[in-house]
């Protein structure tokens, strides 16, 4: 096991989260349950039944005197009604935009974006990954979340103190009181952004797979690496390491799909094995290495993730989270195809053409 920083803790309970259902039934219990405090981070709220029983929990949890405090992100959730926030403000919920669009930074608003996905209750559980909040998460995506209850959410807390203080909010510190804890999953919580860390899950993610042995197994939504994660891929096959990356058929950004397409052939070519996910959307951003280094969160292997948003991604040190994540990966290889050099050289022109042009314009991703 290769550990890049100290910031790692112990006696952590960890539960996988991979249906949307279960994955918003698990949070609706979780912060009906809060008795003090709730933080919640997100990218993509949306004001449909989904968003809807999420306000009305929160608003209760508010009037009974929990201390209830929200980021959303403006541009991911640029469809929130005002009238939804009032009702979360007038109940005492503590709300906070990040970087909402003036005509001062019409520019810089489009980039920097919020992409995490955080919450935590009471200073003892804490969850994040990819889903965001909204009906379509119930059944149309496949994504992976998770369950922290342990140390790590002590670290979430205070990535999500941060943030309400770049929104605008009171400085606070986390009231965090460790308790005994029976959890055995060491985890470090890496989160990126502006700043000296901003390319700290992309540095992990190429340390882990430059001192990989065996395998490296990713799942992710767009897949537009640079050219130094390209190399760290390429090196691992060159040592024998087995690298598997599933990807979805379809997409949510056109863009996204089409410079992914570019990068297939290359990568390819150098002996990484990709495989087309053919069933809903696959939306996870998941990373195996070996027998004991498992990874989840909100980050992409694109430029966005890796260089330009603020998102967060736990990377866990268990043997049994790895082989849970390893199942989870064979069972999504039964809904891919995988892709082979061969057939893609009859590629349609048309095909080729978006390939390029979302090359191009990958830096942008």
């Amino acid at each position: 096991m290769h550990k890049t920083s100290p910031k790692i803790t112990a006696n952590n309970n960890v539960r996988l989260l991979l249906d949307g259902k279960e994955t918003f039934s698990v949070i609706q219990e979780a912060i009906r349950n809060a008795k003090k405090c709730i933080n919640l981070e997100y990218f993509l709220i949306s004001d449909d039944r989904t968003g809807r029983i999420i306000k009305s929990i929160l608003t209760e949890r508010a009037l009974a005197g929990v201390r209830v405090r929200v980021i959303f992100d403006a541009a991911g959730s640029w469809r929130l009604g005002r009238k939804f926030v009032s009702e979360l403000e007038n109940a005492g919920v503590q709300v906070k935009r990040f970087r909402p669009f003036t005509w001062r930074n019409i520019n810089a608003g489009i980039i920097h974006r919020d992409h995490r996905k955080i919450i935590t209750i009471d200073d003892k559980k804490g969850l994040l990954g990819g889903f965001n909040i909204g009906d379509i998460y119930l059944s149309q995506w496949r994504d992976t979340h998770l369950m922290i209850e342990g140390e790590a959410v002590k670290v979430l807390d205070d990535i999500f103190a941060d943030m309400w203080r770049k929104s605008g909010g009171d400085i606070y510190v986390p009231n965090y009181h460790a308790a005994n804890q029976e959890g055995n999953v060491p985890i470090k919580i890496l989160a990126s952004g502006t700043g000296k860390d901003f390319r700290a899950i992309a540095n992990e993610y190429t340390d882990i797979i430059s001192h990989a042995e065996k395998r490296v197994w990713i799942t992710t939504p767009y897949l537009v690496p640079d050219k130094v994660f390209r190399r760290s891929l390429y090196e691992a096959v060159k040592r024998g390491v087995d690298i598997r990356i599933i990807i979805p058929s379809r997409s949510n950004h056109t863009l996204a799909s089409w410079a992914s397409q570019s990068y297939i052939n290359e990568l390819l070519r150098h002996g990484v094995r990709i495989f087309i996910y053919r069933d809903r959307f696959i939306h996870a951003k998941t990373l195996i290495a070996d027998t004991d280094i498992a990874s989840v969160g909100t980050a992409n292997i694109d430029t966005l993730s890796f260089g330009v948003n603020y998102e967060v991604q736990a990377f866990m040190y268990s043997q049994k989270i790895v082989d849970d994540l390893g199942k989870v990966f064979i069972a999504d290889m039964e809904h891919c195809s995988e892709e082979l050099l061969m057939n893609r050289k009859s590629l349609p022109f048309s095909l080729r053409l978006k390939s390029g042009i979302g090359r191009l314009l990958s830096r942008w991703l």
